[in-house]
Order: structure tokens, then sequence, then C-alpha cells
């Protein structure tokens, strides 16, 4: 592989000694990298001193990367990179240059610059032009589309001429060349997803001295050991479940290869960090060589530390349980179930919730960096005998049992005793030693305190001795790993053997238990530990008591009183104020002045000192701050009703608030009260005052500020690629997304909250959702402003309105294009504004002359054109589609029909464009843009031109229906034909059939309304007897012949008229002189009809495995069953004992009434254009009073005097509008396959 580019790698440790990094050629291999890395002395021991420190190309074939942008991508990326433009050639690599140093570069990270070998078409480059006058000479002289005499273009001044261009077409100039965007769309391909696996190459390399697992006999100290690598649990499932089942079956196997001596002791000290977690995350996370693990956010917000990039997860899991509805018995009051009238359990559906887990990443602190990590857990017992004092006492007090001292024969180190339920230690030990045991005998204590002499049934879950010591051991050993206690000579070479011969659930459950155990002690020292340490910090803090006459020697110390307990505070009598007045008298007389401790000691007995010195009682105070015993803090202010109040964390994080509606109790009462309601323990609790109110307070803000946006790395990572609540509504789903965004932190204002949900529920697209999420949160730009970006909101509701269009032509076929403003520069157009085609041709005309208008009057100052990006949607050939321009309101190009007419008429005639595609693209581009352009002329604009008459017919027939006039039926049903006729042509037009069905006039309807009737009525008995149905059915099949077999069934319509009918036999009802006549049944179900299917089995069926679709009664007695096959039709009478009889009377009338009733309900199929011509009244009114008038409308009043006055003259009958409608449908089938669909753009200089 040749050298693309090279990068400084560099060691943090060896740059701060002077020393200098490596420069490495990209593109590379794993193996070349690692041993680069040795070099510079990185391993997996300090990845986290590896850096990059420069960047520089070949000469012979340079590539102008941004240094910082480089430096801050990984090595994988940036492998990728080289890879991709090692195949650029020198033309490309060439315009890759200019755009990147280009003043409005469009690259701004990596991923971007790896798409570009895909886009090298995005730019039209012209590599010799540097300058204004060298762009105008390629123009004039060399492009080809200047086509002027040439002692014309002698008086052209060619810097102005290129600066004109240049600022037409937005082009830019660069060292590389001239640089203007072609117009074409930006793919994008690798951009935000993860590299190649075959491109990654960042592996850190092992140390040079391997060191091997320290395999020490027992009682033997082992050598302090390196931290082992993270080995991260790789997980290849397609969907959760799989991934699951592979991490228990992973967590099986680590079981089972556990009890191991040294794999043991390091699960046992993960567990000593990581006792709060369950047992599998415990095992798992040792597994994979975590020492001290967080999830990513908490890295970065928390310890201010970075995952760093091509790090891999540690998979453990997290709860994630959810709420199900399940049947189950009521019960009253006392818990019994509740008995219904028929005996039986009465049920109710409750919501429960069923525990689950996910899988979720963490990171290990060996694969983060950035500031040092604070002091955790507790420090090591290697201090004072005090410290050994104290700890000791705090096991005393989390043993269940006595602790004490004696001679134990033998040599053991203690023992507990069960029936006496004590613990023994044998006296003259080490402390260390004395510690370790006495947590062994308490972990006896805790699990195996079974009385030896109670029932043998009561003692069957005792484990055996072997078990019993090495939970014991374990417990102790996990203790002492935690608190720091010297471990070395702990061994578990026998764990082995105990192991062998058990079950997996046995082996887990020892060891959930031993986990569980630790986990207890750990937290019950802990708690016993800091409440001696805080008994220890108060005595060293409270002073000695001093005569009055050393007090009168020197000043109190600061803050004495202050230190005391609220409790004594309170209880203090009239002597507390004459020790205070002798304090302030001691301040006076050494200092001159009374001091802080004073003041504070008075502030807090509720004295305030005056300017002589003498004690006033304070008025109350309005607030006050409390440290409590738990290390959080309460604040409590006066409030109308009572008191406001709010709880803070030791990290002076809010933790809970509310109001206290007494304001008959003084603030320390009102704290008190506060404190039992939040069930926290009164104790002691330390008021802030003076100086530590104010610091308080400030802490609280600092604390609970918003803060401004953190560099933002996304949530596309979290989900690690995973199906993020599939089954969930797109807004759900959105507002899932949002809060897993803001977790830690708020980023997103609540207008943005909004759109976000609004553009979900438009493109139902989670990666597209997840990138407008990213990108909000990244900016947090109303969070710091108070409103959204105007521009992106523009931007963000365009695309809603573009996907809301999509939808709407998807789900309709039949639906008239949709125009949606992209933007605008109109003050009359909004962005995402969207309108029906035919309402777009209007209002794009009018807006463009109302500009031109404008800008042609005296004195005008406004703007010359304005300028509107819009998009067509619409259905063509069948396929959904869409078109996309720009006009200029105020050019002159008309309606939105006219402009793109004209524009793609002027450069299909324009020599200089043909020249400019066969310069830059070749004669196959320029054939293609020919074809392209043909097809828009010539199809596009039609079509659109089709749907704007049908949009003009449809509002003409609705206003005289809608406007309350008087009509004729003739009359009306012509509208409703003409409303009808746009109905059907509207599909007819979207799958490319565009010569449609002769539109309907007045004149088809000047004949009786019943004799059209009597015409449609006979047609569809004719087509129906064709089709071997009745009308009801033929209409109920859409007037479509059944493709294949099929059979219905007719039963009696529920209610009294049907009680006749109803479940008899064929004799009952020939006996009661009734017959089986169609107009009493109802059609229930119909269905194809499988060639070997019989009357039997469709009783069978529709008894026993009744379809899910079928609304009838089961199959019973008087029903009727029709079969249709072979063109002919067959009724059968369901009789007695599930026999048939043929009924051919079933067949033999047609419901001509249930025709008329359809045809009048659908008299908008009758169909019609619009002919409301005026009168030759009405045109000779119009001469008369000077008006002029179109000798088209002469010749149509004059037919219509002479039809009148031919009234009964018989025309020849033709096809009704219905059957020439159905006709074009039959035609359309027969026409060739939608071609592929289209996607031309408006482009070229004049756009």
């Amino acid at each position: 592989m040749s050298e693309v580019f090279s990068v400084l790698l560099h060691n943090r440790q060896r740059y701060e000694q002077g020393k200098e990094g490596l420069w490495f050629s990209l593109p590379t291999t794993t193996e070349k990298l690692q041993a680069a890395l040795r070099e510079i002395g990185i391993s997996t021991d300090n990845p986290q001193d590896f850096f990059l420190y420069g960047y520089r190309s070949p000469q012979k074939r340079p590539i102008k990367l941004p240094r910082d942008m480089v430096l801050s991508a990984g090595m994988d990326e940036l492998n990728f990179l080289a890879a991709r433009l090692e195949k650029l050639d020198a033309t490309e690599l060439t315009e890759l240059n200019a755009a990147l140093t280009s003043p409005q570069s469009d690259f701004h990270n990596i991923g971007q610059i790896i798409d570009y070998p895909e886009n090298v078409d995005f730019y039209v480059h012209l590599p010799d032009v540097t300058s204004t006058g060298q762009l105008g000479d390629y123009y004039l002289n060399r492009s080809g589309m200047v086509d002027m005499p040439e002692e014309w273009k002698a008086g052209i001044l060619l810097p102005r001429f290129g600066l004109h261009i240049a600022n037409t077409e937005h082009g830019v100039f660069t060292d590389y060349g001239y640089l203007v965007k072609s117009g074409d769309e930006w793919q994008r391909v690798h951009e935000g997803q993860p590299v190649p696996e075959q491109y990654r190459v960042m592996a850190y390399p092992a140390p040079e001295i391997l060191r091997e697992e320290s395999k020490v006999q027992p009682e033997a100290a082992a050598p302090t050991k390196a931290p082992q690598p993270v080995t991260p649990i790789l997980l290849n499932g397609q969907n959760s479940a799989e991934r699951m089942k592979e991490i228990t079956d992973r967590l099986e196997t680590g079981i089972q290869e556990l009890f191991e001596s040294e794999r043991y002791k390091a699960y046992l000290t993960t567990m000593s960090k990581f006792h709060s977690y369950s047992f599998n995350n415990t095992l798992l996370i040792a597994m994979q060589g975590g020492q001290l693990v967080a999830g990513y956010n908490k890295w970065r917000d928390d310890f201010h530390r970075n995952v760093k990039k091509g790090e891999k997860a540690i998979k453990i899991l997290a709860p994630a349980p959810f709420k199900a509805k399940k049947e189950v018995q009521k019960l009253d009051a006392q818990g019994r179930p509740v008995m219904g009238k028929d005996g039986k359990p009465v049920t109710e559906v409750q919501e429960i919730q069923v525990p689950a887990f996910k899988i979720v990443s963490v990171f290990d602190v060996s694969q983060t960096e950035g500031e040092p990590l604070p002091s955790i857990g507790v420090e090591e017992l290697t201090g004072s005998v005090e410290r050994y004092g104290e700890f000791f006492k705090a096991l005393e007090q989390t043993s269940p049992v006595s602790i004490g001292f004696e001679d134990i024969p033998g040599g053991s180190h203690g023992y507990y005793h069960l029936t006496e339920k004590r613990i023994a230690i044998q006296e003259g030990m080490s402390e260390l030693q004395t510690l370790k045991t006495a947590i062994h005998e308490i972990a006896h204590s805790k699990l195996h305190a079974i009385d030896p002499e109670a029932p043998a049934i009561e003692q069957a879950d005792r484990p055996d001795s072997r078990t019993r010591e090495v939970q014991a051991e374990s417990v102790a050993y996990a203790v002492c790993q935690h608190y720091g206690l010297d471990t070395s000579d702990y061994s578990f070479g026998y764990v082995a053997g105990w192991s062998s011969g058990k079950d997996l659930k046995e082996l887990k459950a020892s060891l959930e238990t031993i986990r569980a155990t630790a986990h207890e002690l750990i937290t019950t020292i802990d708690s016993h530990l800091a409440q001696l340490q805080q008994q220890r910090q108060a005595q060293q803090e409270q002073p000695q008591a001093a005569p009055l006459e050393q007090a009168a020697e020197q000043p109190a110390p600061d803050s004495v009183f202050s230190k005391l307990p609220p409790e004594q505070q309170q209880e203090m009598t009239d002597s507390v104020k004459a020790m205070l007045q002798t304090l302030i008298e001691a301040d006076l007389k050494s200092t001159g002045e009374v001091s802080q401790g004073t003041k504070e000691a008075a502030q807090a007995q509720g004295f305030t000192i005056a300017g002589d010195g003498t004690l006033e009682q304070a008025k109350a105070p309005q607030e006050a701050a409390y440290r409590l015993e738990s290390g959080e803090y309460l604040y409590i202010q006066t409030s109308e009703t009572g008191y406001d109040y709010t709880l803070y964390g030791p990290d002076y994080k809010e933790l809970d608030g509310g109001q206290l509606d007494n304001p008959d109790l003084s603030l320390a009462e009102a704290g008190k009260e506060i404190l039992a309601i939040h069930e926290r323990p009164a104790g002691t609790i330390e008021p802030l005052t003076g100086d530590g109110l104010d610091d308080f307070l400030e802490a609280t803000e600092q604390a609970n500020a918003i803060p401004q946006p953190q560099a933002w790395n996304g949530i596309d990572g979290l989900l690690n690629g995973k199906p993020f609540m599939p089954e969930a509504s797109p807004a759900d789903r959105a507002a899932a997304l949002i809060e897993l965004a803001e977790k830690n932190a708020p980023r997103l204002g609540s207008e943005e909250r909004q759109l976000i949900v609004a553009y979900a529920e438009a493109v139902d697209d989670n990666d597209k959702v997840i990138g407008l999420i990213n990108r909000l949160c990244e900016q947090g730009y109303e969070l710091q402003k108070g409103q959204m970006d105007s521009f992106v909101k523009s931007e963000i509701e365009s695309e809603i309105a573009v996907a809301n269009a999509k939808r709407q032509i998807a789900q309709n076929p039949a639906a008239e294009p949709v125009v949606t403003i992209l933007w605008s520069e109109s003050p009359h157009l909004k962005d995402g504004q969207q309108m029906p085609l035919h309402e777009a041709e209007t209002v794009f005309k009018e807006l463009d002359s109302a500009r031109r208008h404008d800008r042609e009057q005296p004195g005008y100052t406004g703007h010359w054109y304005d300028k509107t990006k819009f998009r067509i949607d619409f259905t063509m050939q069948g396929q959904p589609d869409s078109y996309e321009g720009r006009q200029d309101f105020g050019d002159g190009d008309g309606s939105l029909i006219q402009h793109i007419r004209g524009y793609h008429e002027y450069y299909a005639q324009d020599e200089s464009w043909k020249n400019h595609v066969l310069h830059h693209k070749g004669p196959e581009a320029w054939e293609a843009d020919k074809a392209q352009r043909d097809m828009l002329l010539h199809e596009f604009i039609p079509y659109m031109e089709l749907h704007c008459n049908l949009a003009a017919m449809e509002q003409e027939a609705r206003r005289p229906l809608q406007s309350g006039e008087t009509l004729t039926p003739e009359q009306t049903a012509y509208f409703n034909a003409v409303l009808d006729y746009v109905n059907e042509c509207r599909p007819l037009l979207n799958q490319g059939q565009y010569q449609l069905p002769e539109p309907p006039k007045l004149t088809d309807f000047d004949q009786s309304l019943q004799d059209y009737k009597k015409q449609i009525e006979a047609e569809l008995e004719q087509e129906a007897a064709t089709a071997g149905l009745t009308v009801e059915e033929y209409v109920a099949s859409d007037y479509e012949a059944p493709a294949q077999p099929n059979f219905s069934i007719y039963q009696v319509p529920p209610g009294p008229e049907g009680r006749d009918f109803r479940y008899r036999s064929y004799e009952e009802l020939q006996a009661d002189g009734l017959s089986v006549d169609r107009k009493n049944y109802q059609l229930v179900y119909t269905a194809s009809l499988d060639k070997d299917a019989s009357l039997d089995e469709i009783y069978r069926r529709f008894n026993m495995e009744i379809p899910a679709d079928y609304k009838g009664h089961s199959l019973s007695m008087g029903d009727i069953v029709v079969f249709r096959q072979d063109g002919q039709q067959t009724a059968y009478y369901v009789d007695e004992g599930a026999e048939y009889r043929q009924v051919p009377e079933f067949l033999q009338e047609s419901p001509i009434k249930a025709a008329e009733m359809t045809t009048e309900q659908n008299y908008n199929m009758i169909d019609g254009v619009l002919n409301n011509a005026p009168t030759m009244g009405e045109l000779e009114a119009m001469v008369k009073a000077g008006e002029q008038v179109s000798l088209l409308d002469v010749a149509e009043a004059t037919k219509a005097e002479a039809r009148k006055s031919a009234k009964t003259t018989q025309r020849q009958k033709k096809p009704s509008i219905r059957a020439q409608l159905a006709a074009a449908k039959e035609e359309q089938k027969k026409q060739p396959p939608a071609r592929e669909k289209t996607k031309e753009k408006e482009v070229g200089g004049r756009e």
C-alpha cells in the first residue's frame, strides 16, 4: 500500500519528556500499526497516553485535509479515509482539494470526506480558473455558452463579467481552481456509519513483558499484577432475544470455569468493588476484566472522562420491567374471592409489572481518559491503632452476636459458637489478623446460625461443612478487599475440589449467597464507620471549657456556639445570654471589635449585637439552611402560607421539595416537621449561618443551573444498532428517545421537543429522528436563546411537510398532485406550506404578476425577485414521484406550470447549455438530458394540465350544488355526474391514461331522468347476468365479474318481518303459501369456491370452523347457498336434516328496485362536462350594453335554441357515462407496465 497521507503518532509521557513521535503512513494494517505503537511505547498498559500530533501528505499528491479534523479522528476512520482517497484520480483529487480549501467548505467531519468518491459530480470544477478574469474568459471564449460576434466580445470587461457569473451561480475561487455546485444531491453513504471491518486496524499491542498469572501456594504472598486488559463479550445475535441467550450461555460457562483458584479470587475481588451489583453482573464484569465500570454518560458527566475511540463496551444486564394486563380473581377487603350471581368467582383485569432484563453497555476505567478519578471507597486500614479500634468497633456493631477474646487451643484463629450465639477470637493476634478473623466469623454467624440440636427437618437446608467454610472465607476475602486489608495470604485452591460434582443451580445459589452477604456486611460496616468517624470529628472540634477570666484575656474561638446541636441551643436559659454578653465584652476589651465567632454564636441563639455591644432579640429570620446527619441539606424560607422548602443531596443537587402550610411554627420547628414528613431522622442537624449560608446558596445555584451544552456524542451510539421500541407509535418512540437524550441533563426546549415528535410522526424513520435529536442536542439553541433557531425550524417544518405529502400521495392513488413550499422569500408564503396543484397554479401566477407590477412602480426599492423553492409530489404511471424546482416571482414566468414549461423549453433549445453538458459530461449525458426534458414537456406538463382541468371542473360543479340555488333534477344529476367524473378520472390519469373518456354534457340530460335511470338499470342487469351474478352482488363486487368460481350465503335478516321465513323447512313454506323470494333475504358472505368444495363441506365449515370475517349466524335451515361456476349459478335451500334443495325461483327475479336505489344514491357516477354557455337573450343584452361577446358563445347559444325547438326529435342512444368509464378502466388494464420513475430537478444557470 502506497502512502496517501501520514499522521504523527505520539506518547504523552514521551512528549512531556521532549521526545519525538513517529510518522506513520496510511492506509495500513493492524500488524504495522501495532509495531509502530510498540516503538513509541504504547500498549494495553497505557492506552490513555496515545494521541495524534501531526498530519502531512506527499508533495506529489497533496491532500488538504483539515489538521484539527484529522487529529480528532480515530485510526480506523483515518485508515478507511485513506483507502477511499487512494482510488481517486488526479482530477478528482484536485477537485477535492478545491472543496476542502473553499472558504465555504461543505466538509465538517471525516465521514463527509469519506463519502466524497460517491459525490465527485456534486461540483463543477475548473482547475485552471483561479480569478474573475479567468472565469470571464472561460465563459466568453472557451465554454461555447456565449454566442455573439467576436468584435462584440472585445468590449466586455472580463473580470466584471467573471464576477457577475461567480455571484450568480455562487461559485468560489480556490488555489485549486474555480468551484461551483452542480445541483446534484449529496449522497450520504458512509457518514455516521461504523467503519467496515476490513478497514479496522486499531488494536493496542500487549506489553513487551507479559506477566504470567501468579500461581502462589497458600500462605505465599502474591506479586502485584498489572491490570488485565478489558475483553468485552461480543454478541452476534440478530435481535434482543438472541443476544440475551448469548449472555446467559456465557454466564453458565463462566460459572463452570470460575472455580480455579486465581479466577475465583479475581471474581471475589470484582465482587468487593461491585458488591451492590447482582451476581450475574458481578460475574459478567469479572469475565470481561472490568475494574471500575460506568455508563458512557456517567463517565462524561460525573467524572469528566471520555470513552476512548474504538473501545468496545462491556455488556451487563439491567432491569427492564414492563407492564402487562392479566385477568385475576377479584378479592374483597379481607382478601377473599368475590363470587358472582352464577356462583363462580368474579374476575377483573389488573395491570401487573413483569420482571425482565435488557443488555446494556458500560465501560471500564481503563477504556476512558480525562480528569483523574476522585478517591473512592474507604482508605486502607494500615494507619494508627485508633483506626483499627474504630473499624473493630464497627464490626462489633455489625455482628449479630457478641465478640470476645480468649486463648483458643489448637491454633485456631477464632470460631462461632452455635449454641451460645457468640464469636470467640484468639487473643494476642495482630490487629490485621484480628479484623480478618472477625469478618470470617461474622459471616458464619450471618449464614449458618442454625441450632445443631434442632430437629433434622429444620437443619435440612444447612450447607455441609466444606460449603460453610467456602462461603465464610469468600465473604471475608471480598470484605477485606473492599476495605484494603492485605489478602495475599488467602488461597482458594480447594474450591475446585469443592465445586466438582455440584450442579449449576447449586453453584449459582452459593455464589449468590456469598455476594448478598458480602454486600450486607459492607453496607452495614460503612454505615457504622461513618457514624464513628462523625463522632470522632465532633469530639476533635469540641472546645474545652475556659474560665471567664481567660475569656476576658483572649477572643473566644469562632463559631463555638454554632457548633452545638440545635437541641442544646434551644434548651439554654438566661445564662446563655449572660455568657454571650461576657464574650462580647471580652472581644471588645482585647481587639476593640466583636469577633465573627461571637456574632455567629449570638445569631444562632436568636440575638443581634447592637453598635454599643448590647444583645437584642433578633427579628425572625426569613430563611434557614441545615446540614443533616446523613450529609444532605434542608433549606427553608418563609412564604405567605407558611414555609417553602427544598431538600438537597450532599452534592447540592435538588432531591425533593414542597410547602408546609403552618405559619405558626418557627423555622426550627418547621424543619423538624419537614424531616418527619420525609422520614429523615432528626438526629444532629447543623445550622448554616453567615458565610456558611451564603456559600451553601451559591453551591446549590451552581449545582442546579442548566448546564451549557457539552460536547454531544449522540444517542445512536447508546443504542448499539439495536431496534428501539419497534412496536411503539412514532410519537411514543420519539418521546422515549428524547428522554434518553436528556437522561443526564436537559438539552432541548419545549418547542424543539414538539417539533421532534411531529417530525417522527411524519417520517416514521428511527434513524432520521435520532439524527434530528442529535443535531438539536448538539446545538442546544433553544435552551441558550429561549427560542428555536428559525432557520432550523423552517428546514424541519419543510421536511415534515414533504413527508406528509409523500405519504398522502402513496396512500391515495387518486390524489391530485401536492405542492410544498420548501422555502420562499415571498411574505405571502410560509416554509412547509402545502396546497393542491391547481391552487398553486393560481397562487404562483398571482404572486409573479404582483411582484412584477410592484417593481415597475416609480420609486420601488423592495426585492427584485422573490425566490421560491418548491416540490411537487404526484403519482405518475402508477408510481409515486416528485419534482423540485425554483421560481422567482417577478421574473414574468407566470403560473407554476408555465414556469416549468418555459424553463425546460429554454434549456432544450439553448446551445450554451448543450455545449456545457457535452463538454463536462459527454454525448450520452446530453442525450439523456434531451430525453428527460422531452418527457417533462410532452408528458409531465400535459399530465399536470389535465389535473388542473379536472380540478376546475370539480369547482364549477360543486359551486351550484353548494350555493343553495334551485336546480332541476336534470341539473342536479348533471353536476353530480361532473363530480364523479372527476373522481373516476383522477386514478386513470395517475395510472398513465391521458386520453380520458369524453366528458358528459348538460345536453345528455335533456331526456327524462327516469329514462336515463332505466338505461343504467338495463345495462346493470345485462352486465350482472353476463357475470353470473345478481345486480346486488355485481354492485357489491365493484361491477367486476368474479375471476374464479365462488359461493354466497343469504339469510333472512333479523326483525319481525322475517319471522315467517326464518328457520323453516321448504315444505313448511310451501304449506303456508310462501315462496323463496330473493327480496326476503340479504347477502351475508361471499368467498371463492374451491373446486373440491361441496355443499356438505360448506355446511360443516360454517358450523364448526366459522371464518373470522363471517358475520352471519351458523348455517341453518332456511338459509340459501348460491354456487357460481362455469358461467352458471345455482341456488340451494338448506332444508331439514342439513339436506339441500335446489330453488331456481331464488334467482328468477332481478332486484330492479335495489338497482334503482343504488343508482339514485350514486348520481355522481353519471359523468359530465361543464356547459354553462349564456343564452341568446343574455348575449343580446351584453351586446346592447357595449360588451364584446365570443363567436363560440353565439354558436353554442344558437345550438341550444335549436335543441329546444326540436324537443320531440329522437337522438341516437349512446352508452351511459357510467358505461364509458367502465370501458376506460378496461382499456387501462391493457396498458403496458409503468416505466421507471424520474427524478429530474431544475438545473442550469437560469434558475
